[in-house]
């Protein structure tokens, strides 16, 4: 009996059902057979008429049961549907159509099972119908092996690790996560840095803490987050920038007290951050969290006193000031001075929106590299190992964060999961994720290289690669490279008209410099807000046929 329609409709109403009387008239034969029917049991019938809300119901061998229909719910004649029963007390059964997703079923699928020894089920129909789909093989053992799978994986949806396995990934529970994250666009590691990083600054707000515990956990994170020089300087209670924090030149003889005074009022003209060398406050912070910085230093005139090299004779923080040197100090100032301080003092310069600011820079430097690091050899691959390490740390260390351990083991758990999948990906598709550092904005790219089929690459071969950049500025870039030798063609995808237009009025600055290297070009551009699935427009597209993964590289120097 063909199955015409598996009513996907009905996936609102699974919790709806039908009533099968096995008193109704004309089925007195089958009330033994009714009778059998267990719940969870699932049975084929065709929609035979409809008179108000009562419809018979013809099974495969010929006989014909009536059921009563639920408010609801909505058959046509002719329309075959898989029941499943909900209950049986031996004189009513309740039932309940069910869905299969998208697909089409065919007796097909209840017959396999049978074969295969397996429960009808709507998990195992699933299963089966999705196997169909992906186009592999429903023998008996194939099923058997499947279903498996899936039961080693609880709550697992079985198109997931059908997938999963036609793409020949590794399947654990971690893996099937991370797989079912990847498919829903939820991939991003540098989001998920960007909610560590969240997480951490609100580890430093706790309310329930105390100065001293909340100025060590402040410390221990710029420590570990900072260069070795800091950890240095925790450990002698020293300033180990001694050349930078000798007075500015002309300062020596500055009124301190006045000094103080003025450091409380922001009165300074700023340049554009641009201006300003890399790794310094005025390159790191706009005008407004530079202003809130300063005023509040300008209230804990103990640190300005120490630390007049950071500010001007009027009692201005020093654009010019190192970030680095201004952390150190800070922690150090805070722990030796922790004792006199205010709880309110300490929270309002950790609360700030600049000192905020400093510390998310400082995790991001970590976990982020800088476009003139990606031609090095292995800075992708050393840049998530060091990661990983440094995650692994961070989840110990998270033991002395009480109130906030469990939401920052979980946060880096789940940015570890991703990096391991990742590295599993890796090893069978040339797929890698590249958290970028640029200035004013950190950007999360994806570099997909097609391996013609897992075969080796000849000289005369074409590499084609997908990139796709998230920007703040010109919002979602996607570009497809094809690349023979040394000639180069690129389609280029932008979502806004605007960007597009901007693209389009300096795209000669790039093919010139790759016309330099010597690359012959070909750019378009276009328009395009596409929505690029990762499951069927990358793996899939790009599946090994057989024989031995093999990487590739190209000039990405330009």
């Amino acid at each position: 009996m063909q199955v015409s329609d598996l009513l996907t409709q009905y996936q609102n109403n699974l919790s709806s059902g039908s009533e099968v009387s096995t008193k109704t008239k004309g089925i007195e034969q089958l009330v033994e057979t009714v009778k059998q029917l267990k719940t969870g049991n699932i049975f084929e019938g065709t929609v035979n008429s409809i008179r108000g809300t009562q419809v018979i119901l013809g099974l495969s061998s010929g006989q014909n049961i009536t059921a009563r229909l639920d408010a609801g719910l909505s058959l046509s004649k002719g329309q075959s549907v898989f029941f499943q029963v909900k209950s049986n007390d031996g004189e009513q059964i309740r039932i309940k159509p069910i869905s299969m997703g998208a697909g089409q079923g065919n007796p097909t699928l209840m017959q396999a099972l049978d074969a295969a020894s397996l429960a009808v089920s709507e998990r195992n129909l699933n299963m089966v119908n999705a196997m169909m789909k992906e186009g592999m093989s429903i023998d008996s053992k194939s099923l058997q092996n499947m279903a498996r799978q899936i039961g080693s994986v609880p709550g697992s949806q079985p198109e997931t690790i059908v997938q999963m396995q036609k793409l020949q990934l590794p399947i654990d529970a971690n893996s099937v996560e991370q797989f079912e994250n990847y498919k829903a666009d939820r991939r991003q590691v540098l989001s998920q840095v960007q909610d560590l990083v969240a997480v951490l600054g609100e580890s430093l707000l706790d309310d329930a803490v105390d100065t001293q515990t909340m100025v060590g956990q402040n410390n221990r994170l710029v420590a570990f987050f900072g260069d070795p020089s800091m950890q240095e300087a925790f450990a002698t209670g020293e300033a180990v920038y001694a050349e930078e924090m000798l007075p500015a030149e002309g300062q020596e003889s500055v009124d301190l007290e006045y000094l103080s005074q003025r450091a409380g009022i922001f009165s300074q003209t700023l340049e554009d951050m641009d201006a300003y060398e890399a790794g310094t406050l005025g390159n790191s912070l706009d005008l407004g969290t530079f202003a809130d910085l300063q005023n509040v230093l300008g209230q804990m005139p103990s640190f300005i006193k120490e630390h007049a090299n950071f500010f001007t004779a009027e009692g201005q923080l020093l654009p010019q000031t190192k970030v680095d040197a201004f952390l150190q100090e800070v922690s150090v100032f805070l722990e030796q001075n922790a004792g006199g301080l205010s709880k309110e003092s300490v929270q309002d310069l950790l609360r700030s929106r600049g000192y905020q600011k400093l510390f998310s820079d400082l995790v991001t430097k970590e976990w982020t590299v800088a476009p003139q690091d990606l031609p090095k050899e292995h800075s992708i691959s050393h840049l998530y190992e060091k990661m990983s390490q440094q995650i692994h740390d961070l989840e110990q260390l998270a033991d002395k964060f009480p109130s906030a351990k469990e939401t920052i083991q979980g946060t880096a758990n789940s940015l570890s999961q991703n990096i391991e999948f990742m590295n599993q990906l890796s090893q069978m598709y040339s797929y890698v994720q590249v958290p970028i550092r640029l200035r004013g904005q950190n950007v999360n790219s994806e570099l997909f290289v097609y391996r013609n089929g897992g075969r080796d690459k000849g000289a005369d071969d074409e590499l084609t690669a997908f990139l796709h950049f998230d920007m703040d500025n010109l919002g979602g870039v996607d570009i497809s490279v094809n690349m023979l030798q040394k000639n180069v063609s690129a389609n280029w995808y932008l979502e806004d008209a605007d960007s597009l237009t901007l693209l389009e009025e300096n795209m000669h600055l790039l093919t010139e410099r790759l016309e330099k290297k010597g690359y012959t070009c070909s750019m378009k551009l276009e328009q395009d807000a596409k929505k690029i699935d990762f499951v069927e427009d990358f793996l899939k597209a790009d599946q090994k046929s057989s024989g031995e993964v093999h990487r590739y590289s190209f000039d990405v120097r330009a």
